[in-house]
């Protein structure tokens, strides 16, 4: 299988599942040393420390959905890829009410170490409010 169905399928994994607010199969591609950019003004710079953060901001949630839209995905000499997509993120808080939606920009930058592809590098931007 090349590089690009290979990310394609864990891209389309991920992008199912949280759909649903199933976020392991995100949290599993995430390297250990993952560096990460997200709505936050600092950056994250592991796994661990991303993913407290994650549980943080859903701690309050009664669900959490994220979804890509114009999905885009390059591969380099078969051992890297970056993938571009329009993101929206939607919180519906606990005890109801309107859910919270937030658009923005991901990008995520895939490298194969030995037999998995792992995510190294992400960059979560929200778009403007018009």
């Amino acid at each position: 299988m090349s590089a690009m169905e290979d990310v394609s399928k864990i891209v389309e994994r991920i992008v199912a599942a949280s759909a649903k607010g199933d976020f392991g199969p995100f949290a599993a591609a995430l390297d250990d040393e993952v560096e990460v950019f997200d709505h936050v003004p600092y950056r994250f710079e592991s796994k661990g420390e991303f993913l407290d953060y994650l549980g943080s901001i859903t701690k309050g949630a009664e669900s959490m959905t994220f979804a890509f839209h114009q999905p885009t995905c390059r591969t380099f000499n078969e051992d890297t890829a970056i993938v571009n997509a329009y993101d929206r993120a939607a919180t519906i808080p606990k005890g109801g009410g309107m859910p919270v939606v937030a658009c923005g920009r991901t990008t995520l930058v895939m490298v194969k170490k030995g037999a998995d592809w792992k995510i190294v590098s992400t960059h979560f931007s929200p778009l403007p409010k018009e």
